[in-house]
């Protein structure tokens, strides 16, 4: 008997769980920098902040450092982002021997060969054709399924943007310049503050955008769009 309670109890939980990570909206926060060729980046994402979330953050290109919180209790975890030393040695020693191999004389391309391939690419680019018209076809069809996803149940918002900004010829850095503030006169964003150097080449930036998600809703959407698509091969095949 205790053993079935538990057993329900933890079913119970569970089923809490999955309720409140589809009806409680899923926020993702991230930031990033790019100054003085120095790449850094953090990014938030949790359900219910302290009770179930985790960060992701990069200060060097060596590791990621990641922190998992669940109810409260902190996992920290590291990915490394570069080999080891030993790895790095095979690696060199494969790469001489693909080098070595690649330098042996390859045989002559028999005419039959070319023809062939040249069949091959006609048949790529009418593919590629084929499924950009298809891609086409399925917008025109279900468009609004994809609007309300991207409209009602995720929203992107810029806290801010700080950038220095410059190009080879001061007289590109202008109409760059030109550009973005005639955009901003449109449509105004706030918490931007942009530089431009034109002395020199430069790429500086510092961004933080803000993701919610309402899972609830993408579920919902989701689920008519594929009825939909259900309902219409079905008119097509009768």
């Amino acid at each position: 008997m205790i053993v079935l309670n538990i057993l329900l109890g933890l079913l119970l939980f569970i089923l809490f769980f999955m309720a409140m990570m589809v009806f409680i909206p899923l926020k993702m926060y991230t930031k990033g920098t790019y100054w003085d060729k120095n790449p850094t980046g953090q990014m938030e994402v949790y359900w219910v902040k302290y009770f179930l979330g985790a960060r992701l953050r990069i200060r060097d290109l060596d590791r990621i450092h990641i922190l998992i919180w669940f109810l409260g209790i902190p996992i920290p975890l590291r990915l490394p982002l570069k080999p080891k030393k030993g790895t790095e040695d095979v690696e060199q020693k494969d790469n001489k021997k693909t080098e070595k191999d690649e330098e042996k004389p390859e045989d002559p391309i028999k005419v039959e060969d070319k023809e062939e391939d040249k069949k091959g690419l006609k048949e790529k680019i009418s593919e590629i054709i084929n499924a950009k018209d298809t891609v086409k076809d399925l917008w025109e069809k279900y468009k609004e399924y994809i609007k309300k996803l991207f409209v009602s149940y995720i929203t992107f918002s810029f806290e801010y943007i700080d950038a220095e900004l410059g190009l080879k010829d001061p007289a590109q850095t202008g109409m760059a310049a030109g550009i973005v503030y005639s955009a901003l006169s449109i449509k105004p964003l706030e918490n931007i503050k942009i530089s431009w150097d034109y002395a020199k080449p430069n790429f500086n930036i510092s961004a933080g955008i803000k993701m919610t998600m309402n899972l609830y809703g993408i579920l919902r959407t989701l689920l008519s769009l594929y009825l939909r698509y259900k309902k219409d091969k079905k008119n097509e095949v009768q």
